[in-house]
């Protein structure tokens, strides 16, 4: 009886359960493990924060999944044995035969210095909550969001924010009042995503009168000040908003499955671990270079999309066929 352990119930991991609950014979089993029965969909939040979305759209549980013959384990993994073929929880080990590895990326808070404690955290429910609550009694005019990394989940966010912010202030008359700022690393907007992409976003910003600050490597937030540090000048703010970059859970280098960044290299095409034939993983864990040498970006839709393919290879090993499928989406 095969056994397929899926770590993570996001935008990878859940699909690739459901997958796989259709694909396996009765006997085989597909477990998945989730930190929390109820996951929250950040990609929701820029919608919350302006009240375009309720609190029920923001999470959903994945006990459904039990219902397509899943068994879900509630846990936090704190290790992988890939020799042994288990994953180490608090409550215990599960042994599998072939593992997903979609646990996702988690938010690396600690740069630039002071950003934590001045700033509302975009990438959290208490930060969006914070901010939704605040806009109707905002009474300032300058509105700075930093983005320290390109190393983000979902790279137009901080984007969206921006557009969904203006719309907000410019629906009550107040547009012109409020001036708002991008702070980011790149050389221009979603630049990653092409020239005609980039010059598309950079020109609806424009019309709507939102500052971009390009190639800002943001070294310090004064709180007390309210100022951003940028090259030895200060940029007021009365307003910051904060998109943190983010990194691999801890578990991926406990179990030495890391590169030097920490993420986990797959082949681009099955999903499969180099030199681990019973490994897979998908989504925003792993690091797959686009043919420009950079990574591939850490979007929903991609995980989504690398799922399916890692599933189906998955399946097709448990019949005793060689991995078949191949992602070919969006490669950069």
């Amino acid at each position: 009886m095969a056994t397929v352990v899926i770590i993570g119930g996001g935008a990878a991991g859940a699909p690739a359960a459901r997958s796989l609950s259709k694909k396996l014979h009765p006997g085989q089993r597909v477990i998945l493990i989730e930190k929390e029965e109820t996951v929250i969909n950040p990609a929701v939040f820029p919608l919350y924060a302006v009240g375009k979305r309720k609190r029920g759209h923001l999470s959903r549980s994945r006990s459904r999944l039990t219902r397509r013959g899943v068994k879900l384990i509630t846990g936090e993994v704190q290790k992988i044995d890939a020799a042994k073929k288990r994953v180490y929880i608090h409550e215990g080990e599960i042994s599998y035969d072939l593992l997903l590895i979609a646990a996702g990326a988690v938010p690396d808070r600690s740069q630039p210095p002071g950003a934590a404690d001045a700033a509302i955290d975009l990438q959290s429910l208490e930060g969006v909550e914070k901010l939704r609550a605040l806009l109707p009694h905002f009474g300032g005019a300058e509105i700075a969001i930093i983005v320290p990394s390109t190393g983000i989940k979902c790279p137009a966010a901080p984007y969206e924010y921006a557009l969904l912010l203006e719309n907000w202030f410019q629906r009550r008359g107040r547009s012109r009042d409020i001036s708002i700022t991008i702070y980011t690393p790149e050389e221009a907007p979603l630049s990653l995503f092409g020239k005609r992409v980039s010059e598309t976003v950079a020109g609806l910003l424009l019309k709507r009168r939102i500052r971009v600050h390009p190639a800002a490597r943001i070294s310090k937030i004064d709180g007390a000040e309210k100022t951003a540090v940028l090259d030895g000048n200060r940029f007021p703010f009365d307003l910051l908003l904060f998109y943190a970059p983010v990194m691999a859970p801890p578990f991926i280098e406990k179990s030495g499955l890391g590169d030097e960044e920490g993420w986990v290299r797959t082949d681009p095409g099955t999903m499969a671990l180099p030199g681990e034939d019973s490994i897979f993983a998908a989504g925003d864990i792993t690091r797959i270079e686009t043919p420009s040498g950079a990574p591939l970006p850490k979007l929903g839709a991609i995980a989504h999309l690398q799922s399916f393919v890692a599933a189906g290879n998955i399946a097709r090993l448990i019949r005793g066929r060689r991995p078949g499928r191949t992602y070919s989406g969006f490669t950069g």
